[in-house]
């Protein structure tokens, strides 16, 4: 029911497509008139007008007219009631206006955020009657309906679901609240029912936010990798330092994006510390394989990492110590409240209070050193159109050494000096154009992206009689990558089941190899590439069950003459309330790829080199996913498969006396994903389990080698994760067991596949003190201390036909304190 009240006086209105309760509110505000009407009347009756009037009456009357509506005035309230008297129009012209009117869609486009610092929640679900729409990464939905006001459902992982009126517009907000209260976080309630689901939903997808992670070991230093390695089909085993390994795939080939910024490393060299700050991770959505044309540039998983918005109301600060790490965040508002400036940084004590413990003392392990450190900053602001401006930079440092000692014959040992140092810089600006109804959003970034890693390795000998060790080899090199592109994606509501994305982009990628060693595969080299990138995404709702997105992107390099059609495609059908089967299909390509150089003892060292289809091929894959899940509120399992083929990458061999041996590769991989996750009350338990084989064959341009097993590929992994809350007190536990991978390039008789196993623990006590939250608790890393190797990291030593490899992660533990301003 909509009340108000008036006075006499001359009045004017004009408006255009505004619903009659929006214009009665509005004659309130400026008349102070007195009206009744039922709100569906009146939110339902759409008017333009522009008019003047001697009285009020005279101008109630007109808007009653427009809606079929009567005008009654009882003492100084004006009601408003349906026309029992309407003449219906005779049949000849009713036919005739039907012919004539076509159904009226109207639009509803706006904007998902938090209740508290109204930062964007990407990625969230808004049910509609029939169906649902699923905001972008910035939290912006478009759709179109015949209903002059639509009831939806929202809701966002680890947000309480809220039901709400629209009405049409093109700057709508829906504000949800955290489930978790952070201003009573002693107590953690919900209220409402809560979005569960993570994985299940679409194929090859698995959702995270700041909110919804559970307590996780480790994670003050590295959250994501200590997340993501809980996960089927992402290899926990072998600790990788290079890259994710995601359904198998090879070193480079996952894509990870940090606010469309490039990440060419996502973490550091080793100490399991990830190159991307805890505090400024606001949403990650991971897409295995089978994803469509707007995630990625890869020919493998993607990893999309999207920071918070910052606080625009008060400045907030977070403060995390522990034993190895220092972490500092500050957000700041500016400029009336209308924008926030963040940064962050961390740096380690370069082992001065490391309490990690060697698995043996062991000639066949290398144990490094470490030190790190990084900067974050981020700047949000918002406009009074609802247009929206985000400037992002990351930069982050890190140094390795490791040194072996390998006894060869009485008196002499054989030392190896290892030191790699790198460093990481990225920026980038994103700027999101409001249109209005019926223009949809445009949203532009611009980016760059450059990683610069250095790698000394000496081979020397030394005796007991000697002081000084002699030299036997020497091998220094450095790879410089970077990327910088802009692209432009425009996206509209076709209507509520259809939605269109259109993108254009330019990207260039540069490659720089500098070597000083007697055995160059490839001499020093500066290549670039610009090609311009083109894809249309097409989601569907067919019906009330069936989703179908149809994608198709083109690469055109500007050197040569050819492009690269990808058509992809992804649907769902959801077999009941819970039940659903889906499936991924596509074709990608990659235009920079980190190849292998193998020296003459069996060493491996990978490289970044541009792939433009002239002087290196292109790499490219398809992939193919097909699973099933069953999604509850306290209960979800869900099954995926997948097979992928992928060519085009390089391996160059160093033989002795000879010629470096350029090697072409074609692999496979066929597996199959498990998840099990059951929640009671408040506590969570989880199973997840791998199966997988990779297989890879060489090509050296005159002969085809036999399908053999790819250094990555390991059969089984299984992982489990329990997570206990007792609030304040919180406890998880987790433990990995994988059956081992032969680590080696090369093929050998002898193979070793030692498998891997480790426990992890942590335990977090929450309290308050004043207007401060705390965060107190530790973390063991490898409980049990069991010795583990690290993929791609084993030295062949010379002369001894032994294999050393690099130790992984110790028994490590972190005690922390976390502290919220």
């Amino acid at each position: 029911m909509v009340v108000t009240k008036a006075q006499g006086q001359t009045i004017a209105l004009n408006y255009s497509q505004q619903p009659l309760n929006e214009i009665l509110l509005d004659l309130n505000d400026r008349y102070k008139v007195q009206v009744s009407i039922n709100s569906q009347l009146s939110a339902n009756c759409i008017i333009s007008i522009k008019q003047s009037f001697p009285t009020m009456e005279s101008a109630l009357r007109q808007l009653a007219k427009k809606c079929r509506l009567t005008l009654i005035k009882i003492s100084d309230v004006y009601t408003f009631r349906k026309d029992k008297t309407e003449v219906k129009p005779s049949p000849e012209k009713k036919h005739i206006a039907k012919k004539k009117l076509s159904p009226k869609k109207y639009t509803y486009q706006g904007q998902v955020v938090e209740q508290t610092s109204l930062e964007p929640l990407p990625f969230s679900v808004i049910q509609l009657n029939k169906g649902y729409v699923v905001a972008d990464q910035n939290g912006r939905f478009s759709f179109k309906t015949l209903r002059q006001t639509q009831v939806v459902k929202c809701q966002h992982l680890g947000y309480k679901v809220i039901d709400t009126l629209l009405l049409p517009g093109g700057r709508l907000r829906v504000v949800l609240k955290p489930q978790i209260d952070l201003l009573q976080e002693v107590t953690i309630r919900s209220t409402s029912e809560t979005c569960v689901a993570r994985l299940g939903k679409n194929a090859g997808r698995i959702k995270f936010n700041d909110l919804s992670n559970s307590l996780v070991p480790g994670a003050s230093n590295d959250l994501i990798f200590n997340n993501l390695r809980l996960y089927p089909g992402i290899m926990a085993s072998g600790e990788s330092t290079s890259d994710f390994i995601i359904w198998g795939a090879y070193p480079g080939q996952n894509h990870v994006l940090y606010d469309g910024i490039t990440m060419f490393n996502s973490w550091g060299v080793n100490d399991d510390i990830g190159r991307v700050n805890p505090f400024m991770i606001k949403n990650m959505e991971v897409y295995k394989g089978g994803y469509n044309v707007p995630y990625g540039d890869r020919v493998g998983g993607v990893v999309l990492i999207n920071t918070k918005a910052g606080n625009r109301d008060k400045a907030t600060a977070d403060i995390s110590l522990n034993n190895r790490l220092a972490n500092l965040y500050l957000s700041v508002p500016l400029f009336n409240h209308s924008a926030s400036l963040q940064i962050a940084g961390r740096k380690s004590y370069y082992q001065l209070l490391d309490l990690s413990v060697s698995p043996v003392e062991d000639k066949e392990v290398i144990i490094p050193n470490y030190d790190y450190s990084d900067l974050h900053l981020k700047f949000s602001s918002s406009f009074a159109n609802q247009d929206q401006l985000e400037i992002s930079f990351i930069a982050s440092r890190d140094n390795y050494e490791g040194v072996f000692r390998s006894n060869l014959a009485a008196r002499k040992d054989l030392v190896e000096d290892v030191n790699v140092q790198s460093e990481q810089i990225g920026s980038s600006l994103k700027y999101i154009k409001n249109w209005g109804k019926a223009g949809g959003v445009s949203t532009l970034v611009l980016a760059q992206s450059n990683y610069s890693p250095e790698l000394t390795s000496n081979h020397s000998l030394q005796t007991n009689l000697s002081t000084e060790p002699k030299v036997v080899k020497s091998f220094t090199w450095g790879n410089q990558v970077a990327e910088y592109s802009g692209k432009l994606t425009h996206q509209w509501a076709l209507g509520h089941t259809h939605q269109l994305e259109l993108n254009a982009g330019v990207v260039a990628n540069e490659t720089v190899l500098k070597s000083q060693n007697q055995d160059k595969v490839l001499q020093d080299t500066s290549t670039l590439q610009t090609r311009l990138t083109f894809y249309a995404h097409d989601q569907l709702r067919l019906s009330t069950r069936l989703h179908l997105q149809l994608g198709m992107k083109a690469d055109v390099p500007l050197t040569g003459n050819q492009v690269y059609v990808q058509p992809r495609i992804n649907a769902r059908y959801d077999l009941g309330a819970h039940y659903n089967i889906h499936f991924g299909w596509g074709k990608y390509y990659q235009f920079v790829a980190k190849n292998t150089i193998i020296d003459a003892f069996g060493n491996q060292t990978d490289i970044w080199q541009v792939s433009d289809g002239v002087n290196a091929p292109v790499t490219e894959a398809v992939h193919h996913v097909l699973g099933g899940a069953y999604l509850t509120k306290g209960f979800e399992a869900s099954m995926e498969g997948y097979y992928k083929t992928s060519s085009g990458f390089r391996r160059f061999v160093i033989r002795r006396n000879t010629l470096p041996t350029q090697l072409n590769l074609e692999a496979r991989s066929l597996g199959l994903d498990v998840y099990i996750k059951k929640r009671f009350r408040r506590h969570e338990l989880w199973f997840a389990y791998s199966w997988a084989r990779v297989e890879e064959r060489l090509n050296t341009g005159r002969q085809t080698a036999d399908y053999r097993l790819a250094p990555q590929s390991q059969q089984h992994e299984l992982k489990a994760a329990l997570v206990l809350n007792f609030s304040p007190f919180h406890l998880s536990l987790t433990n990995v067991n994988g059956s081992g991978f032969s680590n080696s390039p090369l093929e050998r008789a002898n193979s070793v596949f030692q498998p891997y196993h480790r426990t992890d623990i942590a335990l977090q006590y929450r309290f308050q003190w004043q207007h401060t939250y705390f965060e107190a608790g530790c973390s063991i890393l490898n409980f049990f201390n069991q010795v583990n190797v690290r993929l791609n990291q084993s030295v062949n030593v010379p002369n001894d036909n032994s294999i050393v490899n690099t130790v992984g992660i110790p028994f490590t533990p972190t005690v922390y304190l976390n502290a919220k301003f």
